[in-house]
């Protein structure tokens, strides 16, 4: 493997410099300190491929016209515990961001409540979609659908985007249970990043050019063909994210490709739904015990962790020391703190 270059940034830095960057390339004030502020918690906790090296991707969706810099989304409630958002072109994150208080209030009120989101873009994590409802005690699961590139299992040809999803749960005494996972072996951006660090991938992620699963990151993106975990259970997930996403939400599927492909950019408008769970109101007083038990039996258990647990070390030390930033990248940005 190639030795990487890097420099020590704070994470107040990345925030700072994520936002200058942002609002460079158009984005007005509010969109911009949402964005940065993912990108810092990208770098942050990781997955680090949707960081520093997002930023590219979003000021081209704002120079090529595929997305609205100045987005100002519209929420309507549309029954006792749905919220419909049209994110006016802009990316889902600032609509959720908007909708949060509502979403939450109304879980409270209903026991469940959810957001669809149309005219929207995302790229990114979504455990910081589902993290905050986590945070005010309730369950979360959002999902939303991206750019075709899985193909189904046994197929030739990709139908689903990788169509992430994420979990998340209160946890007494400690931060809430968060994950998210794509449905494919690898997200587009982690191969992107093995290609740009000079090495291969753990697993084979993706098919190359003669149809064959492959670790090499380069042939998997020349035929951006990648692999659904867990073969045809993946396949099934990446269906059901589909449904919940694209067409809960009226958001565009993700084999509809030709007005992403007209302005080059790395994503389809997809939809995106974020569910909220009030555990307080489902007449189970020991939730809180049940999650506590359920972790006890996971933590000590040979190697097993709570999932997404690995990521609580990684914020802790980044919070306290800062983060070592590829200096490639930062020259490739224009960075000159």
């Amino acid at each position: 493997m190639t030795e990487i270059s890097t420099r020590h940034l704070s994470l107040d830095e990345v925030r700072t410099f994520a936002k200058s960057y942002l609002v460079k390339a158009g984005m007005n004030a509010a969109g911009s300190d949402v964005l940065a502020n993912l990108v810092m918690m990208s770098e942050r906790d990781g997955p680090r491929s949707h960081g520093l090296r997002m930023l590219p991707v979003y000021a081209q969706s704002f120079a090529s016209g595929y997305a609205n810099p100045d987005a100002m989304p519209k929420i309507a409630r549309t029954a006792p515990g749905v919220l419909r958002a049209d994110a006016d072109n802009g990316y889902f994150q600032i609509a959720a961001e908007m909708a949060r208080d509502d979403l939450i209030a109304m879980a409270r009120e209903n026991g469940i409540a959810a957001l669809t989101c149309a005219n929207s873009h995302h790229l990114g994590a979504m455990r910081f979609d589902t993290e905050p409802l986590a945070e005010a005690g309730l369950v979360a699961l959002g999902v939303v659908n991206s750019l075709s590139m899985v193909v189904p299992h046994g197929g030739v040809r990709p139908v689903f985007g990788t169509n992430p999803m994420s979990f998340a749960c209160p946890r007494d005494g400690t931060s809430p249970v968060v994950w998210d996972q794509a449905s494919s072996v690898v997200a587009l951006m982690d191969v992107k990043m093995a290609a740009a660090e000079g090495h291969d991938l753990p697993r084979a992620g993706g098919l190359d050019t003669s149809g064959q699963p492959s670790t090499d990151p380069d042939a998997i993106l020349e035929t951006r063909s990648l692999l659904p975990f867990g073969e045809h259970k993946g396949a099934a997930i990446a269906f059901m994210v589909e449904i919940l996403g694209a067409a809960l939400a009226g958001g565009t599927l993700s084999v509809n490709n030709e007005d992403r492909e007209a302005h080059g950019a790395l994503n389809v408008k997809g939809g995106a739904t974020l569910i909220a769970i009030d555990p307080s109101r489902f007449g189970n007083a020991s939730f809180n015990d049940y999650v506590t038990r359920v972790c006890a039996e996971i933590e000590g258990n040979g190697a097993a962790r709570v999932p997404g647990d690995g990521r609580v070390g990684k914020r802790a030390d980044a919070t306290s020391t800062g983060i070592a930033v590829s200096t490639a990248l930062l020259a490739e940005l224009g960075f000159e703190g």
